[in-house]
């Protein structure tokens, strides 16, 4: 059940720009799998003639979290979010749209608030220099925008459906 579009309005400029975006996003969050799948194999490879890359799980774990972060709103604007539906199956008209507006506004504050602590968070790393211990020693606020990046159009993907149904309030 896709009820994030349903009875969508109209789509607005804005929309359809925030739509290309997380689209832009999804396609980064597809190629970061890609990756994963070759950096992996690989590595498999190197290691039957006895040789390693040495950072496959440092990477891949970075592209994980870029799969996440950049596919979080392409999933919301198709209707791929998993929620539990105990309560809104079972609610109808006022109340279903009460719920709807709940669920919406409360991820929009809670996206909000993550974007702000994560944006510090990659601040302090930038500013300290921190970096991975690892072989590569990665700059530990590389893979840390990622998480800034993928909320922000997150949140930009709930703004646009919060503006696109106030314009269409009966």
């Amino acid at each position: 059940m896709t009820d994030s579009l349903e009875n969508p309005p109209p789509g607005s400029a804005i929309d359809r720009w925030v739509g290309r975006v997380a689209q832009f996003c999804g396609v980064l969050a597809g190629l970061s799998i890609v990756a994963i799948l070759v950096i992996v194999c690989a590595e498999t490879v190197l290691r039957q003639f006895q040789a390693s890359l040495l950072v496959t799980d440092e990477i891949a774990g970075y592209l994980n979290a870029a799969a996440i972060f950049f596919g979080l709103a392409w999933a919301l604007r198709e209707g791929g979010f998993i929620r539990v539906e105990i309560l809104y199956d079972r609610a109808t008209g006022t109340l279903r749209q009460a719920l709807r507006w709940l669920i919406v506004l409360t991820a929009f504050v809670f996206t909000a608030v993550m974007l702000w602590v994560c944006t510090r968070h990659v601040i302090y790393a930038f500013n300290h220099d921190t970096r991975a211990v690892s072989v590569i020693e990665t700059p530990e606020w590389i893979p840390q925008s990622v998480m800034v990046l993928g909320s922000a159009v997150l949140l930009l993907q709930l703004l646009s459906w919060i503006i696109a149904r106030v314009r269409h309030i009966p």
